[in-house]
Parts: C-alpha cells; structure tokens; sequence
C-alpha cells in the first residue's frame, strides 16, 4: 500500500499529460477538401492536421458534427478544433485562428432558375427576393450584417435544396459549389442556374481553435501545432497533400 500511495502522483500526472496531448476535433461534409469515407474523416484538411498533429505529438478524436454545434463547443472549450473556419471579428471573439494553410478564392454565388440569371445582377437586386442562406455560415460584408435582406435561414444545404425546390426560395447564396450541386443530384433536380452576380473573394484557410482553451491550459499545444502547420505551408507539403487527392492546393488556386 505504501509504494501504491508513492505512485499515485506519479500515475495521476501521466493521465494528466496523456490528456493535455489529445485534441477534439470536429468535422463535416465540404467536398472536396473533407468528406466521410466508410464512416471516417478524408480529404486533404483533414490529412494535413493529422501530419501535423502527429509531427508535435499529439492525438486527434475526430467527431462529425453540424457546423453550428461545433461553433457552439469552440465557445464553451468542449472542443479543441474545427477544419476551415472563416474568420470574422465576431468569431475572434471566442476562436483563436491558428496560421492559415493558404488561400482560396471563396466566390459567393446565387443560385436562380434557368432564364433569371440577369434578375439577379448586382447586389441591390438582391433586396427584391427570398433569399435562402445557412444558419451560422460567413459569407461576406456587408451581406452578412445587412438587416435588409429577406433572408430564409435552414440548418444545412439539403434542407437549402429543398426549399427551392419547392419554390419557397428565390435564390441561394452558395459558398461551395460541390456540396450544394451534390444535393440537387441527390434529389435528381436540374432546375437551376447562377446569377449574374457574384461576390468575389480570396480567403485563408484557418483551423479554428478554442479561444477559451488556448487562454487556460492548451497556449503551447495550440502554438506548436499552428508552428508546424505554417512549416508546412511554406515547404510546400500542403500542396503536395492536395495534389495526392487531386484537389487544387489554396495558394494554388489564385494563380
């Protein structure tokens, strides 16, 4: 019993160390940079944490999960990070953006059907329809904050498709092309096209971290594995993770 007693300490701060060296990782469905393969994360995102991660020594739990949830756990610390977060000031409130892996033209398109590509033209025409968009998604200013717009807000793309489908919605603002056509087929409806107007923009691609970890007990871990991320990009290794699923690398994709 005594040396068990002498142990305890010993015991207690290997569980603890094990601990502080696994990260919770959320993820979902944003072809083709992450997607769900028999039941497990694939894609290049997630490829390049888990050589990061495995390079500074640290454990991954991956769990899918709505994009809103994860938002939610990233506040509160429940979990540690999310693949491709946009960053907003809003967000920095309570996300600590590691160093981004490069950048991606992020156009927002509308979607519209076939013969109303020119009703919607510019930005203003947006004002006169019922716009479908997705519940805690980012896509640019002033659109984001515009209390003018009639917004119809769904928790995801399918629900999006669905709504217009059914002709409760006069257009879709769309971040990612893929997953959004992806649903279309998936209801084996054609009936659509893009407007006009569209919102250009080149983006970083940011992990986004628990702000309330990294101020209490994760600043090093979340350093190192940002450092190495940022080695990563620079040597060029991003992109040859990209490549070897045949997706454009982000710095790439500006040329």
């Amino acid at each position: 019993m005594k040396y068990l007693s002498a142990l305890l300490p010993l015991i207690f701060a290997l569980t603890c160390n094990a601990a502080d060296d696994v990260l919770r990782v959320d993820f979902r469905e944003r072809t083709p940079e992450m997607r769900v393969v028999d039941g497990l994360p694939s894609g290049p995102l997630v490829s390049v944490l888990e050589t990061a991660a495995q390079r500074v020594g640290v454990e991954l739990h991956w769990r899918q999960a709505p994009f809103l949830r994860s938002l939610d756990d990233l506040r509160s610390g429940r979990i540690d990070l999310v693949p491709r977060v946009l960053m907003t000031e809003k967000r920095r409130e309570y996300i600590h953006y590691l160093p981004s892996i490069g950048n991606q033209p992020l156009h927002v398109r509308f979607v519209v059907r076939p013969g109303q590509e020119a009703r919607l033209s510019r930005y203003e025409d947006l004002y006169e329809l019922a716009l479908g968009v997705k519940r805690g998604t980012a896509y640019f200013e002033p659109f984001d904050s515009d209390g003018l717009l009639g917004r119809v807000y769904a928790s995801d793309d399918e629900q999006l498709a669905g709504m217009f489908r059914a002709g409760r919605l006069d257009t879709i603002a769309v971040l990612d092309r893929i997953p959004m056509e992806a649903q279309f087929r998936a209801m084996g409806f054609r009936d659509y096209s893009y407007a006009r107007y569209v919102h250009q923009q080149t983006l970083g691609n940011h992990f986004g971290a628990s702000l309330k970890r990294y101020r209490s007990d994760r600043r090093a871990l979340y350093d190192r594995l940002g450092a190495e991320l940022e080695r990563m990009r620079e040597t060029g290794e991003v992109a040859l993770i990209y490549r070897r699923y045949e997706v454009l690398p982000p710095d790439e994709a500006n040329r």
